[in-house]
């Protein structure tokens, strides 16, 4: 059975950071590894007598799979992405929803959770399952390269999320603008209809005084009655 390691933030017990991790690791990324036939290893859960420093060296060189969590911008994550990005490994970075990320790492695909979301969860888990199978695992992987050709395929079904994900955004921004303005229009029209005819022309007559005071002469001029 392949191997698959998870790089996050762990916290002390009973955090938010241990609930949300545990969330995701046992309902999320096990689930999921699991199916495509990786066993998932957290280095907390790890049986061995070996320092956690080496545990940790000897599976990001080693396990076939890195997902690597990003969330809080935790230290030892980017340290033990950056050893495994090196070797040139399959890896797969993940977020919590909503959390930037330093400009380094922002450029490469990240997978968006949201462990309370679960029609997001959903998708969340049907990607990672895309990306893992994308995965060439019976290439040599023992050899750092720099272009990591062997996982081509990879990189580019998460570029394709990517895109995807902008277009859902553009299209969403769209949508709200297109909302908001229609909500702007009814409440104008709305207040228009509970206000008296005299009421609307002497708020439209100040409205085009302030944008054109010369206005305001031509129209006292014109609204003196000529000396008899």
């Amino acid at each position: 059975m392949k191997k698959c390691f998870i790089v996050c933030p762990i916290g002390q017990e009973s955090t938010d950071t241990r609930k949300r991790s545990d969330t995701l690791l046992n309902f999320i990324l096990k689930p999921v590894c699991n199916e495509c036939g990786f066993e998932v290893i957290r280095v907390d859960e790890s049986n061995t007598g070996d320092s956690i420093t080496k545990n940790i060296i000897e599976h990001l060189t080693h396990d076939d799979l890195v997902i690597a969590d990003l969330s809080e911008q935790n230290p030892n994550a980017f340290y033990e992405l950056g050893y495994r990005t090196a070797l040139g490994k399959p890896t797969i970075q993940i977020k919590s929803k909503g959390e930037p990320l330093p400009f380094d790492v922002s450029s490469i695909q990240t997978f968006d959770y949201d462990v309370t979301d679960i029609p997001d969860t959903e998708i969340f888990k049907q990607r990672i399952k895309k990306t893992i199978e994308s995965f060439n695992f019976n290439s040599s992987q023992d050899k750092i390269t720099e272009d990591n050709s062997s996982n081509f395929n990879a990189m580019i079904l998460q570029e394709l999320y990517r895109i995807q994900d902008m277009v859902s955004s553009i299209d969403k921004k769209l949508h709200t603008t297109d909302n908001d303005a229609i909500s702007i229009l009814a409440d104008k029209l709305s207040q228009v209809g509970t206000k008296s005819p005299e009421t609307v022309f002497i708020e439209s007559l100040i409205s085009g005084i302030i944008k054109n005071p010369e206005a305001l002469d031509k129209f006292a001029k014109y609204s003196v009655p000529p000396k008899k």
